[in-house]
C-alpha cells in the first residue's frame, strides 16, 4: 500500500532543476504563496538586534563570493566543485548563510560540521573530503587550528565569522586571519564575477551541503545533499503551509544549530517564505524566552527535551511574556501524545505542530496541519512525498494502524554518503526507495475528506537522539573497549527528560583490573570518554557493570534484553 499526502493541499509548483540555492531565494521568482516583502527583516540577530533584509543577504553574498574568487582562485564555472569544498564550523551568525551561499556562488560546496563534534569527526570530514579552506569563529578557531595542523591538508586558509559578545567570542585573540566583514568589504571594490552558468538538470546532481549524519546506522557520515533537494523541501514544506497560513509571514525563534539539517532547513524555508528569523548563536533557555518577549517572535522552532524542560518548569514561561506566540514546531526527536497533552495545559493558545525528517530527506517528510490532528501523530507526508511500510517478514502492510519499516520516496533525498557506497546501498533498495529504520503506522482520519496520518512509534536502529543530535552507540562501544579495563561493551539510548535519549553502557570489566573500586573505574571511564567525545555520548552515571553480557547465537549482544533489565 502506497501512501501520499493529502489531496485537499495547494498543488505545488515546478521544482527547477538548474538553479543554484541562492539564486532561488534571492530572486524570488514565483512568490505568490506568501506576503513577501524584500524590505522585510530576513535575519535579526537576538543579541545585538542587527538585521538583514534578503537584498542585504545578496549584496553580502556576491562581495564574499568575490572575495573568495580572488582568496582562492575560483571561478564560478571552472573546476570541478569536488576542488572547491568549504567547511563551515561554527555556532550561529548572521553571515552563516552568506558564507554558504557566497561558497555556492563560486561554484563550491559546503561542508558542515557542528560545533560540538569531536576533533576526531572534524579531521575525518575535512581529510574525505580535501577541504582546505574553514570558516570559523574565534571561540572554536584553537581547535579548528589544532585539526588543520594534524591533518594532511596542505595550505589550510582559515577566515573568521564574527559572533555575539555573548559567546567571549571578541576577547579571543584572531591569529591575523580575515574576517568575513572585512573579505565582503573588500569584495566590494573587486570586479564582479561571471554569472553560474548550469545545464538543465545540473541542480540535481551539484552538491550543495555535506551534512553530518549517522544515518540509519553507524558512525558518522556525510549525506551528499543537492541544491534540487533543498529547493524541493522549501517547495515541499511551504506549499503544505500556505493553506492554514493563509500567505501569513511570521516572526520566528531560531536557535537551532545551522549546522544540523533542521536548523538548517529551517533557515531556508523561512527566508523563502519572508519570514522574520531571530537567530541566536546557540540556546539559552533564559536568552530564548526573553528575545520572544522583545522581537514578539510567533512561532517557535524547538525539540522535544526543550518542550519538556518547558512544561516540567512552567514558572519559565512567566518570566517574560509570550503571548505573541501562536504556533510551536516540533522535530529532531520523538514527540508522544502525552507531552503534547502538557504543553496545551501549560499554554492552551498554542498551536502543536508535530513534524517528521532525516537529514537523508534534507528534512521535511511530514508535518501538522493545525485543522486536521492526530494525537501523537507526526502529520501528513508534504507534497511530493510517497511512502510504504514494510512488516517484520519483508512484507509490504496493506492497511492503516499496522506497523512497518518506514521507506520513502521524495525529490528531496540525498543522492547518498559520501566515500560510503556500501552504506548508501544499504539506505536504498533495489527500487529506490529510502529505508529510515524508524518503524512507523499510519492512522486513518475522516477529517477533511479521510487522510492518513504519520505516527513514528518505534525504532529499527540503534541510533539515538540526544538533544536532537543523532549519536551513534558503536562510537562509544570503540572507544571504551580501547580501555584496558574493559573486556565487552554493549550501549543502548534510554529515555532522558532533559535531552530526550541518553547512552547507557553495560560493561564487562577485564580481569586484569577487576579488583579496581567500581566508583574509582566509573570516574576513569568517564574521563576516557569525555576527553575524547562530544558531549551528546557521555555516559555520567548510566554505566552498569556486569558479569557478561545477553549474546546471540552469531555472539552479537542482544540490546532488547539489556534495555528489559532497565525497564526501559
Amino acid at each position: 500500500m502506497i501512501f501520499t499526502p493529502p489531496a485537499w493541499g495547494p498543488e505545488m509548483m515546478a521544482i527547477p532543476d538548474s538553479t543554484p540555492i541562492h539564486e532561488f531565494l534571492i530572486q524570488r521568482d514565483n512568490r505568490h504563496l506568501y506576503n513577501w516583502s524584500e524590505e522585510k527583516p530576513a535575519l535579526t540577530c537576538a543579541v545585538s538586534g542587527q538585521s538583514y533584509t534578503i537584498k542585504t543577504i545578496a549584496s553580502r553574498v556576491e562581495s564574499l563570493a568575490r572575495s573568495l574568487s580572488q582568496e582562492l582562485g575560483w571561478t564560478p564555472n571552472d573546476g570541478s566543485p569536488w576542488e572547491k569544498v568549504v567547511g563551515i564550523y561554527s555556532f550561529n551568525t548572521l553571515d552563516f548563510l552568506v558564507a554558504s551561499w557566497a561558497i555556492h556562488r563560486v561554484g563550491g560546496i559546503c561542508l558542515l560540521m557542528h560545533p560540538t563534534s569531536s576533533a576526531a569527526e572534524i579531521k575525518r570530514h575535512i581529510e574525505l573530503t580535501g577541504s582546505r579552506v574553514l570558516f570559523t569563529c574565534r571561540s572554536l578557531l584553537a581547535t579548528a587550528n589544532e585539526v588543520l595542523s594534524e591533518s594532511s591538508v596542505h595550505d589550510p586558509r582559515v577566515y573568521l565569522l564574527d559572533l555575539p559578545d555573548e559567546l567571549g567570542a571578541a576577547a579571543l585573540p584572531d591569529q591575523g586571519q580575515k574576517t568575513v566583514g572585512q573579505l565582503i568589504r573588500e569584495g566590494e571594490t573587486l570586479p564582479t564575477i561571471e554569472a553560474l552558468q548550469w545545464t538543465p538538470g545540473q541542480g540535481k546532481e551539484q552538491v550543495a551541503y555535506l551534512c553530518p549524519t549517522s544515518g540509519t546506522s553507524g558512525l558518522q557520515k556525510l549525506a551528499m545533499i543537492t541544491h534540487h533537494n533543498i529547493i524541493a523541501n522549501i517547495i515541499q514544506a511551504t506549499t503544505f503551509q500556505a493553506g492554514p497560513k493563509n500567505g501569513k509571514t511570521e516572526v520566528a525563534l531560531g536557535f537551532l544549530p545551522l549546522s544540523h539539517s533542521y536548523g538548517l532547513i529551517l533557515a531556508h524555508l523561512t527566508a523563502w517564505r519572508g519570514d522574520t528569523y531571530v537567530l541566536h548563536a546557540r540556546f539559552d533557555m533564559q536568552a530564548a524566552l526573553a528575545s520572544i518577549e522583545k522581537y514578539k517572535i510567533e512561532r517557535l522552532y524547538l525539540v522535544p527535551p526543550i518542550i519538556s524542560a518547558l512544561v516540567n518548569n512552567p514558572f519559565l514561561l512567566e518570566l517574560c511574556d509570550t503571548s505573541s506566540v501562536t504556533s510551536v514546531v516540533t522535530g529532531s526527536g520523538p514527540f508522544g501524545a502525552r507531552l503534547a497533552e502538557a504543553l496545551s495545559r501549560v499554554r492552551p493558545s498554542w498551536q502543536v505542530l508535530p513534524g517528521y525528517g532525516l537529514t537523508e530527506t534534507a528534512v521535511i517528510i511530514s508535518f501538522t496541519d493545525p485543522n486536521a490532528t492526530y494525537p501523537g501523530a507526526d502529520g501528513h507526508l508534504v507534497p511530493g512525498v510517497t511512502a510504504k511500510l514494510i512488516d517484520a517478514d519483508g512484507h509490504e502492510v496493506d492497511s492503516y494502524n499496522s506497523p512497518g519499516e518506514l521507506l520513502l520516496k521524495s525529490p528531496s533525498i540525498m543522492k547518498g554518503y559520501l566515500g560510503a557506497e556500501s552504506a548508501t546501498a544499504e539506505v536504498f533498495d533495489a527500487e529506490g526507495w529510502l529505508r529510515t529504520g524508524d518503524i512507523a503506522v499510519f492512522r486513518h482520519s475522516t477529517a477533511n475528506g479521510g487522510t492518513a496520518h504519520l505516527d513514528i512509534v518505534d525504532r529499527k536502529k540503534d541510533i539515538m537522539k540526544v538533544k536532537g543530535m543523532q549519536v551513534a552507540p558503536v562510537e562509544i562501544e570503540a572507544h571504551l573497549s580501547a580501555h584496558p579495563a574493559v573486556a565487552e561493551v554493549a550501549v543502548i539510548g534510554v529515555r532522558d527528560e532533559d535531552a530526550g535519549e541518553r547512552p547507557y553502557a553495560f560493561i564487562v570489566r577485564s580481569p586484569k583490573m577487576a579488583e579496581m573500586d567500581e566508583d574509582a573505574l566509573r570516574a576513569e571511564l568517564n574521563g576516557h570518554v569525555e576527553g575524547a567525545l562530544s558531549e551528546p555520548h557521555w555516559l555520567r552515571r548510566n554505566m552498569r557493570f556486569v558479569e557478561a553480557l545477553p549474546k546471540s547465537s552469531n555472539g552479537k549482544a542482544l540490546k532488547y534484553k539489556l534495555r528489559e533489565s532497565l525497564g526501559a
